[in-house]
């Protein structure tokens, strides 16, 4: 009986101190990104002195040191620094006052900046090559937090799209000698897209909800789209390099029905982050040659299809 109590009473007090150790144990993030663990005897002195898991004692002067604060969620140190992004679609989050990220989509490149803590704004561009003719497709953005609370937040944005055509000759018809008639066609125009968008949870594992309408101008023509895009994603976080991704979209209005599906893991440091995704269409594909009609499916195993670098 002894025993036990004894190894009872070790057992409390180990537990105790390993709670203890863990209210302690503080991240000290520098404003050059670097994080470092471990124990700070006065989060308020300059220089900031951490004695890191690994016993060593390190110094910071107090403007090296952007945050000194507990671990999240008690184990994670490091969180996501894409988190204004699920795979295609927006959260509700923003970059935070001073904060670039640099993009490559595939081959299309992007910069997103935190103008302040609550608006980001966003700049894009690709080239489009056509026949005989080509387009410059500068894509802007901005994005404004609405309601921020410590389990959700509400943004609404903008972004627009303006394709920069250089002309293309457009068969238009036939002379009386039998030649063909070319007329030059101008392809420029704009496509504006209004969103709402709602993150609950925090930075380690999070949903998010989101709709989207659709306003293009054509040759000084502006017409709405009778649908809107309608987003879902979820993301969780696996340790402090590693995290899950999960984003669907559909289409409701007019035209055809289907849901897009993009799996993803977010393989991220202090700094950059790598996006490796995969893709699944569910769709009505109507009627097919043998008769058969229903939903479709197709789909691409994962590729590592972006890369971002926080500055």
């Amino acid at each position: 009986m002894r025993s036990f109590a004894l190894f009872s009473l070790v057992l409390f007090l180990a537990t105790a101190a390993h709670a203890q150790s863990n209210d302690e144990v503080r991240r000290v993030v520098l404003t050059t990104g670097e994080v470092y663990v471990g124990v700070v005897q006065d989060e308020t002195a300059d220089p900031v002195v951490v004695t890191t898991r690994d016993g060593i004692q390190r110094q910071f002067r107090r403007d090296q040191v952007s945050v000194v604060a507990p671990l999240i969620r008690g184990r994670f140190f490091r969180t996501d620094p894409v988190k204004t992004s699920l795979i295609i679609a927006p959260t509700a989050r923003t970059q935070g006052t001073g904060n670039i990220r640099l993009g490559f989509t595939g081959f299309v490149p992007s910069v997103t900046a935190g103008v302040s803590d609550r608006v980001d704004v966003t700049g894009a561009g690709f080239l489009v090559l056509g026949s005989g003719a080509s387009s410059v497709v500068p894509l802007i953005g901005v994005k404004g937090q609405v309601l921020r609370s410590e389990t959700a937040t509400v943004a609404l944005g903008l972004s627009a799209a303006a394709v920069l055509d250089d002309g293309s000759r457009v068969y238009y018809d036939i002379d009386p000698n039998g030649n063909p008639i070319y007329r030059e066609e101008d392809n420029s125009g704009v496509l504006a897209v209004p969103y709402g968008v709602a993150t609950f949870g925090d930075e380690t594992q999070s949903a998010t909800l989101g709709v989207a309408g659709l306003i293009g101008s054509y040759n000084g023509e502006i017409d709405a789209a009778n649908s809107v895009v309608v987003w879902a994603g979820g993301e969780r976080q696996l340790n402090n390099g590693v995290k899950l991704l999960l984003e669907g979209l559909t289409v409701i209005g007019e035209g055809d029905s289907g849901v897009l599906l993009l799996p993803g893991v977010r393989l991220f440091g202090n700094r950059f982050a790598l996006d490796i995704i995969g893709f699944l269409a569910i769709y009505d594909g109507g009627t097919s040659f043998d008769g058969t009609s229903g939903l479709r499916a197709e789909g691409f195993a994962p590729l590592p299809i972006r890369l971002s670098y926080t500055f």
